[in-house]
């Protein structure tokens, strides 16, 4: 990571540091939608959504604790994927998803939007959620707190981001769905969709910043 840090030109820099926020704000802002939308949430939020069952605390906050709990596992097992995007997630990510879950359900009752709405708005919570996430993990400036075990196992195993993040979102979708999270077609969709288009987004990325850097894929 420090090899990587020092060999970039401010340009690539700068346009890393974007692609990471961009891919921030899309990811939760998925995250929102699946909640928005009340046809079952990606993996990683039906865990979230477990945890708010017991806990009564917001989504928000149950993200932002658990964010500080998985940076401290980067640190200790993935420290060459620690940067500045990692610190962000855990000061914005949780408050994002709070700020998206009222913004979308004040413009999408859950009552009174059709369910043909409701399906669209479950695509884009599968695409903006896997996109974002590759985006965040293609700028190689910190990896998002929860796309540390998919990472930690793709290391670990040399199987491929795409497969080891189908795994991992079926953890989360068991512990979660044991503690009370809600399940529905939009888990089968996420756990099924959210590692091919990740690891789309991902190559896509990183072909682009290529463009400004060619270090950016070594």
């Amino acid at each position: 990571m420090k090899k990587y840090w020092e060999s970039l030109n401010k340009k690539t820099l700068v346009i890393s540091l974007i692609i990471g926020l961009i891919g921030t704000v899309a990811a939760n802002f998925g995250i929102g939608c699946y909640y928005g939308c009340g046809l079952g949430t990606d993996p990683i939020s039906v865990y979230v959504d477990g945890l708010h069952v017991i806990s009564h605390l917001t989504y928000g906050q149950i993200s932002t604790i658990n964010n500080v709990i998985l940076t401290i596992l980067i640190i200790i097992f993935e420290r060459k994927h620690l940067g500045i995007m990692t610190v962000l997630t855990v000061f914005i990510s949780g408050p994002l998803i709070d700020i998206f879950n009222v913004m979308i359900s004040g413009m999408f009752p859950l009552e009174s939007t059709p369910l043909v709405m409701r399906m669209i708005m479950l695509a884009v919570a599968l695409v903006t959620f896997a996109v974002g996430t590759g985006m965040i993990v293609a700028c190689k400036m910190g990896i998002g707190c929860f796309s540390f075990l998919p990472i930690w196992l793709s290391d670990l195993t040399h199987i491929s981001l795409s497969y080891t993040q189908m795994f991992t979102d079926a953890c989360f979708l068991i512990v979660g769905w044991l503690l009370g999270g809600v399940v529905g077609i939009g888990t089968i969709v996420g756990v099924l969709g959210t590692g091919p288009i990740l690891g789309w987004a991902l190559t896509k990325t990183e072909n682009y910043l290529e463009r400004y850097d060619p270090l950016v894929r070594e």
